[in-house]
């Protein structure tokens, strides 16, 4: 009888956070949709045969959708830091001059990962929500001598600040052809317009557990002509190498054990994607976002930044303690995450993709003003 009250009691606990997760609003990981929840549960296949070779190539298929490119896409196991460290330690060789735009968290990872290199570093410094024009990347770049690459943040996860990238890329291809474009895009690939062709990317990163409402634990990275000419050889075990993914992708295959039941659930979103189409899922990401900061507005919050992207919305509300939001939140089932690094206990960000949806954040919004009238 105890083992059976036990197991009774374990399962209620279970049960509430499933609930729970039904209002989870952090910007990545986001809630698992329930046709994925089935794809991950698939039997697996090996991956040295036919099958897999038929089911890798629907997922580069779907890849080159998403990027909107008909260049070269490959996966890898990683979480997002992974696949962007794995683009620069690919691309770009010691002593090579790159420029990284640092305007928060994530973005300053890129800087910090160009000394790990051995790279020369071309620093170009941005406040927290602040982001960079064109002309100032331009500047930056002809500061010095010839620039092998640059890596820009589409959208910060640490502020939603938002770049306008495809302005950035005109202006730099226009001047610096040869100049490799490296983009993270794990918070905005898949919840916001991306033309990878059509801006002149050379080097995009995605990782699954935002737009892509997976699991952590697999990168999308898509390559243009020219940074897959530069990609170079070392050895057959060098996991980091894109060289070695680029190379098997071409025979619908993994260079290493492919985490079939992550991909799986890749590729049942991807299938999703194509039915729905990109600017269905684009619109409904742009909708919540509205939806959001209307309501925001007449809570008399504040967005933390102007430059706002629609996978996102990093806010405060001025003299309310941002924590004690969040946990009251909490205890009505909304999980939002707080501010990080300097930010830390001064802002909220919560999530537009996925199942965050308009719907999602009228819920999230009632619970909003029901705290904040109390307080």
């Amino acid at each position: 009888m105890r083992i059976v009250n036990d197991f009774q009691l374990h399962f209620s606990k279970l049960k509430d956070n499933l609930e729970l997760l039904m209002h989870l609003l952090t910007p990545g990981p986001v809630p698992i949709p329930d046709f994925v929840q089935e794809a991950l549960g698939q039997s697996v296949i090996p991956h040295r045969s036919a099958q897999f070779e038929a089911f890798y190539a629907n997922i580069l298929d779907g890849l080159r959708y998403l990027f909107q490119t008909k260049q070269t896409v490959c996966t890898m196991a990683s979480s997002g830091t992974g696949g962007v460290e794995a683009a620069m330690y690919s691309l770009f060789k010691p002593g090579d001059r790159v420029l990284v735009l640092d305007n928060g968290k994530f973005s300053g990872r890129w800087a910090t990962y160009v000394n790990v290199l051995g790279l020369e570093l071309i620093y170009l410094k941005k406040s927290w929500g602040e982001i960079a024009t064109p002309k100032e990347v331009l500047a930056a770049m002809e500061e010095g001598g010839k620039v092998k690459g640059v890596v820009l943040t589409h959208c910060e996860t640490s502020t939603g600040a938002y770049l306008d990238l495809e302005e950035i890329s005109y202006l730099l291809k226009q001047k610096h052809p040869e100049t490799l474009i490296v983009v993270d895009g794990i918070a905005s690939i898949g919840a916001t317009p991306f033309y990878f062709d059509a801006w002149g990317i050379d080097c995009a990163v995605v990782a699954s557990q935002k737009a892509l409402m997976n699991p952590a634990g697999v990168v999308a990275i898509a390559l243009s002509e020219g940074s897959t000419a530069t990609l170079r050889a070392t050895d057959p075990g060098d996991y980091q190498n894109l060289y070695n993914y680029v190379q098997w992708a071409e025979k619908r295959n993994y260079p290493f054990t492919p985490p079939y039941s992550l991909l799986s659930g890749l590729l049942a979103v991807l299938n999703h994607y194509q039915e729905k189409t990109l600017p269905v899922i684009w619109n409904q990401v742009h909708q919540s976002a509205q939806y959001f900061r209307q309501r925001l507005k007449s809570l008399k919050g504040n967005s933390f930044t102007p430059y706002l992207s629609d996978s996102m919305t990093a806010f405060q509300f001025e003299g309310r303690d941002p924590e004690s939001i969040r946990s009251q939140l909490e205890a009505q089932g909304f999980w939002l995450s707080g501010g990080q690094g300097p930010l830390k206990g001064q802002i909220l960000r919560i999530s537009h993709m996925g199942l965050a949806d308009q719907v999602a954040m009228e819920a999230c919004c009632d619970a909003l003003a029901e705290i904040l009238s109390k307080n």
